[in-house]
């Protein structure tokens, strides 16, 4: 019986990242049709970004319904509950990406174009790094941290073009009021890395704790 829930929730947790990496496809698709110029498009798929988040908050919830009703022992509830609101973050800040830039109706620079679509793709580098770790997870745990210090490494990466695509912003020639807007686009786009670091090093730590 017990192994019997333990799959239970292994099966819920990779259906819930298998909705998170749905809603952050869909933020990539959104991302690149924004910066194309294709704004209807951008629009359709904000609305799909948005439909995947919540199916995935549908899932968690199942996964806390069935850990907070008994399923493995507490201190296992206790890792696999903040891992999942880990992921979970993720879809959550692709979300927030788009409302800023959709609803703010934002006008991107042609120069600074190149740089949110780097950041973009090397965000989608670390989501695939994510995947990889989850899935590693409840089968190989040693093999999963391969895919954390890749996440670490390529977040370096991303914090590296967020530095250069800022102080490429606060030197144009473009009124304080699109500086300020620019800068807060980068900011919310680069939370996904970053919340991505921080679901690696809850890893590392769960991972860690059951070495001892």
């Amino acid at each position: 019986m017990f192994w019997k829930k333990q799959k239970e929730i292994e099966t819920l947790v990779l259906k819930h990242l298998e909705k998170v990496e749905e809603s952050l496809t869909h933020f990539q698709e959104a991302l690149a049709a924004y910066l194309s110029g294709e704004m209807e498009k951008a629009g359709e798929l904000s609305l799909a970004t948005h439909t995947a988040e919540g199916r995935a908050d549908d899932v968690r919830r199942e996964v806390e319904a069935a850990l907070l009703g008994g399923a493995l022992l507490a201190p296992s509830r206790r890792d696999i509950l903040e891992v999942i609101e880990q992921v979970d973050k993720l879809a959550n800040a692709g979300e927030e990406t788009l409302d800023y830039l959709i609803l703010q109706q934002i006008s991107i620079p042609d120069p600074l174009k190149p740089f949110i679509r780097e950041i973009a793709d090397k965000t989608k580098e670390i989501a695939a790094e994510v995947n990889s770790a989850m899935r590693l997870l409840f089968d190989d745990m040693n093999s999963a941290l391969e895919h954390t210090k890749q996440i670490e490494i390529k977040e370096s990466e991303v914090d590296r073009v967020e530095r250069d695509a800022i102080k490429m912003v606060f030197k144009m020639e473009i009124d304080l009021a699109a500086k300020l807007q620019l800068y807060g686009l980068i900011e919310v786009l680069v939370e996904i890395s970053d919340r991505a670091e921080d679901l690696s090093d809850r890893i590392d730590m769960m991972i860690s704790q059951r070495r001892l």
